[in-house]
């Protein structure tokens, strides 16, 4: 009982601000870049994590989900990459999914983290 009324609470005080990103041309670009580098190499880490941002700006969020799936899968402790997937999924209504991403989101920025365990396959 106690912790429903903990979650009322934030859900009553919290703030959640929208932000409307507006793309420009040179955004443009650097995602039309980055598309034409995963047709070289569908593994660049880089563009897929661009083109998943980008997707995620233009509110295409199954295919942003998508390339973020197969970034974790090549690169779990790529920057930021868990934050987004966790924004993504709570836009989906994927709750759950979101809250085990931020968990570990925040495993991977504790500096006292191993190597092994940064490197290890999902």
């Amino acid at each position: 009982m106690r912790s429903m009324q903990n979650h009322d609470l934030l859900k009553k005080h919290s703030i959640r601000q929208h932000v409307q990103i507006v793309p420009t041309p040179s955004d443009r670009e650097v995602v039309l870049d980055a598309q034409r580098r995963l047709v070289e190499d569908p593994e660049d880490a880089d563009a897929l994590f661009a083109v998943a941002a980008w997707d995620e700006i233009v509110g295409d969020l199954v295919n942003a989900l998508d390339l973020l799936n197969r970034l974790v899968s090549a690169a779990p402790d790529y920057p930021g990459v868990w934050w987004l997937r966790a924004r993504i999924l709570k836009d989906l209504g994927r709750e759950r999914d979101a809250m085990a991403c931020e968990r570990i989101a925040r495993i991977y920025a504790e500096p006292d983290i191993p190597q092994s365990v940064r490197k290890f396959p999902l």
